[in-house]
C-alpha cells in the first residue's frame, strides 16, 4: 500500500506512518482564521496539557478546546495526571472515568475544528504494575505518557527542599529507576526526563551538574530508541525560572544517535493560556537534532507532522 505524506507538505518524504487526513470543513475554518489574522502555526500538535480533572489543573476540556481553536492550534491530547503511588489517596479511578465523558463531550462539540487525543499521563507505573495494567485497560487511550516524578520513599520534587540531601544521590536512585519504567515499555512517550533539575536548579538554583549522570540517562534513551518509543520534548521550563525544555537539545541529539526515531512535543500546560507555549521552539530544537518530523498519537500509533 503506498504510504501518504505528513499532512502539509508536497515535498516531504515517505514516513512510516501517515497522519489521519483533516476534514473539509477544518480545512475551512484554518483558511478563515488565516483571514481573520489570527496567529497560528498549523502543524502545532501540543501532546501534553492538563484539564481540571487533574488535581492541579485549572481548566475544563471544554474551555481548553476552545483555546486551541482561538490560537488556530491543529490538536492536542489531555495527559490528566494518574499517579499510581497516589492512586487511592487522589481517588483517580473516578477522575479518569470523569475526565473520558468530559473528552467525549468535548470532542463531540469540536471534532470538525481540532484534533482531540485523548491521553493519560502515568507517573510511577513501576510502583505497582498491577495497578498500572489496570489502568491501561480501563479506557481507549489515543496516547500514553509514561513519566517519573519522584523517587522510591520520597514526595514528588516539586515538594521538596533539598536540605540535608546529596542531589547526586537523588539523581542517580532518580535514573535508576528511570529506566526500570523505561523498560516496562507500557507507554508511549518519556516525559520531562529532566524533571528533577526543573527545581534543584531552575527553583534552588543548585547548580546541579545533570551530565554526570549521562551514562544513566543513556540507558533510558537506549531503551527508548530500541523500543521504538518517543522521547517528550517539554516546554514548560521555558515558563519558568530554569528557562530550558526538558530535556535540552543536547540528549534530544543523544537519543537521535542512538536511533530514536519519535519526538512529541508538550507544553505540560495545566491552564488553557499556555496550551501550545514553546511548541515552536521544540520544532526547531528537534530539527537541529536530526528529526524531520514530530509525532502525536492516534489509537496508540504514532503520527507524523513534518518540520518546517
Amino acid at each position: 500500500m503506498e504510504r501518504k505524506k505528513p499532512f502539509g507538505s508536497k515535498r516531504a518524504k515517505k514516513a512510516p506512518f501517515p497522519i489521519v487526513k483533516r476534514p473539509m470543513n477544518m480545512l475551512y475554518y484554518f483558511h478563515h482564521a488565516q483571514e481573520k489574522g489570527i496567529f497560528m502555526y498549523l502543524n502545532i500538535f501540543d501532546s501534553h496539557t492538563h484539564s481540571d480533572t487533574s488535581w492541579d489543573a485549572e481548566h475544563s476540556i471544554t474551555f481548553l478546546c476552545e483555546t486551541a481553536v482561538k490560537k488556530g492550534i491543529l490538536g492536542f491530547a489531555i495527559t490528566d495526571h494518574c499517579e499510581i503511588n497516589e492512586y487511592a489517596s487522589r481517588d483517580i479511578e473516578t477522575r479518569i472515568r470523569q475526565g473520558h465523558f468530559e473528552m467525549l463531550k468535548a470532542r463531540a462539540a469540536f471534532g470538525k475544528s481540532l484534533m482531540l487525543c485523548y491521553g493519560i499521563e502515568l507517573g510511577q507505573m513501576n510502583y505497582d504494575l498491577n495497578l498500572t495494567h489496570h489502568v491501561l485497560e480501563m479506557k481507549p487511550y489515543d496516547f500514553v505518557l509514561g513519566s517519573l516524578h519522584c523517587i522510591r520513599g520520597n514526595e514528588d520534587f516539586y515538594f521538596m527542599d533539598f536540605k540535608d540531601e546529596d542531589p547526586y544521590a537523588l539523581l542517580e536512585e532518580y535514573y535508576q529507576e528511570l529506566y526500570e519504567v523505561a523498560k516496562l515499555n507500557l507507554f508511549d512517550s518519556m516525559a520531562h526526563i529532566t524533571y528533577p533539575i526543573r527545581y534543584m536548579n531552575g527553583k534552588h538554583h543548585l547548580g546541579v551538574d545533570l551530565s554526570r549522570m549521562d551514562d544513566l540517562i543513556d540507558l533510558t534513551l537506549r531503551t527508548l530508541a530500541q523500543n521504538g518509543k518517543a522521547l517528550e520534548i517539554n516546554t514548560s521550563g521555558l515558563r519558568g525560572p530554569i528557562g530550558e525544555t526538558s530535556p535540552t537539545l543536547k540528549y534530544v541529539k543523544r537519543f537521535r544517535e542512538l536511533g530514536g526515531e519519535y519526538v512529541t512535543l508538550g507544553s505540560d500546560a495545566h491552564s488553557a493560556e499556555n496550551l501550545g507555549d514553546g511548541i515552536q521552539q521544540a520544532m526547531e530544537m528537534a530539527r537541529q537534532a536530526g528529526f524531520s518530523y514530530f509525532t502525536f498519537y492516534k489509537k496508540r500509533q504514532p503520527r507524523l507532522l513534518q518540520i518546517y
